[in-house]
């Protein structure tokens, strides 16, 4: 019986992938080739990928095995800012380095040792899978390489069907055992405890099963493994033939990328691709979203390291669980990458935000993009956490991006509409918060290059002072401090 619903939901999986692929619209391209379906990245007509058939680039030689490693990545650049990332002609402040109303007050210890625990599996930056386009791939091969979440929806959001995760001790994890859950997967975490995935006991609900496991688990943050997507645009980027890379773009510090994965021959220099890891596969799978996010940084002066934390929902849609957006930024702050970009949006979630509680509490600075619902949508996350720098979009008049979300926890705004993205031998036009967020994000890596609770302070104050008020004076909830220009 197991066998044959496993095969009937594969035919349910591949059919709706099927008439996934047939409903693509094509793009007008100002090139003289025809193009065909793009990636389904998008929740309008897809874009034609490159050829993600990449030759490997040199990346340190750091161990991506087992628990995610702690190794510390040196930066070879010699353009970067030495040191903490302090800025001489800035005053001091008082420890707040957190986007709206996080407290960031603590000791600055940089002895990040330990654990993070990365899984979902490994991949250097040349991992990057053959072929032009997803659509164009079997349902078989899409299924091996990425993984297929059965996702449910209620008004707590979307969420991996029968499976919840939390972070507790040694002991929570025995007694939840104990109690009827079967463990998926379990790593410990870097900043202190395990965190674990268990499906439900069987004949058990969501709401039954979080009850027991509260009950077993008095002390432990318990949630469903949340999914979220791309914070992304309704409408269809247009691809556009360009003259080729920008060889002179400098870099002077670093940006972690928690995305799809990328193919590091699109980005405006293939060495700033430092390392990439898969989180949700085997090893990273190419797609635009994350490489037009972290073209952009390396465009605005990053570096990047890369985590792939998407795997797909069985209606072939890109989707990347709570669970292992933890994971990818504990394997952040494990390798002491200061600055950390998230451009995916969705509901609220205890574990996610105990994780971004950790990191900026050890100085390190999350940026997040703001959503896409619109003026009216209520608050997106990882965006309203505490914590976090929320990052709005603005066109070239400074006017607000029309599918922005506002609310008092937008800290910034940035470029994101009609954005002009690199992508190898070609520009991508788009539009969406996802596309503001890494300009902040590069432009904070630029001073700060060592996770730090005084230093990563000194640079948001910076920042605020740099932005440009563009709403009612002061702070507002459409422009949040003001713009920050490219």
């Amino acid at each position: 019986m197991r066998r044959a619903a496993s095969l009937i939901r594969s035919a349910a999986i591949a059919a709706a992938l099927a008439v996934s692929a047939l409903c693509v619209a094509s793009i007008t391209l100002d090139t003289a080739q025809a193009s065909g379906p793009g990636s389904d990245d998008w929740d309008e007509p897809d874009i034609d990928e490159p050829d993600f058939d990449a030759p490997d680039v040199d990346e340190p030689d750091i161990d991506n095995s087992g628990s995610g490693g702690g190794e510390d990545f040196d930066d070879p650049d010699d353009d970067d800012n030495s040191g903490s990332g302090s800025d001489d002609d800035e005053p001091d402040v008082d420890g707040d380095s957190s986007g709206h109303g996080g407290d960031g007050d603590g000791d600055d210890d940089d002895d990040n040792s330990g654990s993070s625990g990365g899984g979902g599996g490994n991949s250097g930056p040349g991992s990057a899978n053959s072929g032009r386009d997803d659509n164009e791939r079997s349902t078989a091969s899409l299924a091996s390489e990425e993984t297929l979440y059965e996702v449910e929806s209620d008004a707590r959001g979307e969420y991996v069907q029968g499976e919840v995760i939390f972070i507790g001790t040694a002991r929570d994890l025995t007694e939840a055992l104990d109690a009827g859950f079967t463990e998926i997967s379990a790593q410990s975490l870097l900043s202190g405890g395990t965190m674990a995935r268990l499906s439900l006991p069987n004949g058990t609900d969501l709401d039954r099963a979080m009850s027991l496991l509260r009950d077993a688990a008095p002390n432990a943050i318990i949630t469903p493994n949340t999914i979220y997507r791309h914070s992304q645009s309704a409408s269809a980027p247009v691809l556009r033939a360009r003259a080729g890379r920008n060889r002179n773009v400098r870099l002077r510090g670093t940006v972690g990328v928690i995305d799809t994965g990328i193919d590091a021959s699109l980005l405006p220099r293939a060495d700033a691709l430092v390392s990439q890891r898969a989180f949700a596969s085997a090893r990273a799978v190419p797609h635009d979203h994350g490489a037009m996010v972290a073209s952009i940084a390396v465009s605005h002066g990053a570096r990047v390291h890369v985590a792939d934390v998407f795997g797909r929902s069985a209606d072939g849609a890109l989707a990347a669980s709570a669970e292992r957006i933890a994971a990818a930024l504990d394997w952040m702050v494990a390798n002491r990458i200061a600055v950390v970009n998230i451009s995916v949006e969705g509901p609220d979630n205890a574990v996610l935000q105990e994780m971004v509680r950790r990191a900026a509490e050890q100085g390190h600075i999350i940026v997040a993009a703001a959503g896409n619902g619109g003026p009216a949508a209520r608050p997106t996350f990882p965006a309203a956490f505490d914590g976090v720098l929320a990052v709005t979009a603005i066109d070239g008049s400074d006017q607000p991006y029309i599918r922005a979300n506002r609310g008092a926890y937008v800290d910034f705004a940035a470029h994101g509409v009609n954005v002009q993205v690199n992508l190898g031998e070609t520009t991508a036009q788009v539009s969406g918060t996802s596309f503001a967020a890494p300009i902040i994000a590069a432009e904070a890596a630029a001073h700060l290059q060592t996770p730090s609770p005084t230093e990563s302070a000194r640079v948001v104050s910076r920042l605020r002072d740099q932005a440009e008020d563009l709403g009612a004076p002061g702070r507002d909830n459409t422009f949040g401090w003001g713009a920050l220009r490219d």
